[in-house]
């Protein structure tokens, strides 16, 4: 299958390709994870949340008008406000500013926009789509926007509380299978509030290899799980274990 902008997102492409997102969300519940590849269940979504952060990746690639076009709800439809951007997405229009006010972020986000990528690691084929990639001054970069450039997640960072570091390493490996080169790998940054912070993060080898590691370790589960060898397990916790639990056994008091 030759994938296309057109059919990245699909489930067809899902099924023969692994990608950094479907790879969280194996290690996060296998059972969801099924369930997706087979067309049977897709996770409801804080919509405002998600079309913010698409609205700031629009100004990115530069499809940013068509964006508005094919999204009236971000608008106001009432009152005084009627025809001008929600609240909750002028937001969306103060963190564009900040970056294009930004010499340095908007020079690490000049390149080639949302290049297809993909290539095989540890005998599964694998799919990327790059905000930036720019084979000539050697880097790609990815565009995150996040709720504090500085918050901590149980002592984590945004970067490494979201997967952000095995997405690197893994981008950065179909990048040198594709184009033959070993590109370095940053995040921008920018934070969702009205006044927000930037951030331009290099993410060095000394964090992505031993992710590689990691995830090259996970690859012999998801290969069995995906080829129905063996059965996936539900984490009990996410909204589809919710929807499909049933009771099974019956708790006393010091159980709950």
């Amino acid at each position: 299958m030759i994938l296309s902008d057109s059919n990245y997102y699909s489930i067809e492409a899902d099924r023969e390709y692994l990608s950094v997102s479907r790879y969280k969300q194996f290690l996060k519940c296998e059972k969801q994870f099924m369930a997706r590849l087979e067309g049977k269940y897709e996770p409801s979504v804080d919509n405002d949340a998600f079309l913010l952060g698409s609205y700031v990746h629009s100004f990115n690639d530069g499809t940013i008008e068509d964006f508005k076009k094919q999204h009236p709800e971000m608008y106001s439809t009432r009152g005084a406000t009627k025809g001008q951007l929600k609240s909750a997405f002028q937001i969306g229009d103060k963190m564009i500013a900040a970056l294009q006010n930004d010499k340095a972020c908007m020079k690490f986000l000049e390149g080639e926009k949302e290049v297809i990528a993909t290539g095989e690691l540890f005998g599964v084929k694998w799919k990327a789509k790059v905000d930036v990639l720019n084979l000539e001054k050697g880097f790609f970069s990815d565009l995150k926007t996040t709720q504090g450039i500085h918050k901590k997640y149980g002592g984590l960072t945004f970067i490494e509380h979201y997967g952000y570091i095995e997405q690197m390493a893994i981008y950065r490996e179909l990048i040198k299978q594709q184009f033959g080169k070993d590109l370095i790998p940053y995040i921008v940054a920018v934070e969702k509030n009205d006044n927000p912070l930037k951030a331009i993060v290099r993410v060095d080898e000394y964090y992505t290899q031993p992710k590689l590691s990691e995830i090259e370790f996970n690859m012999e589960r998801i290969k069995q799980v995906k080829n129905s060898e063996v059965e996936p397990i539900g984490c009990g916790e996410c909204d589809y274990c919710r929807k499909n639990s049933k009771v099974t056994q019956i708790l006393s008091i010091e159980d709950l």
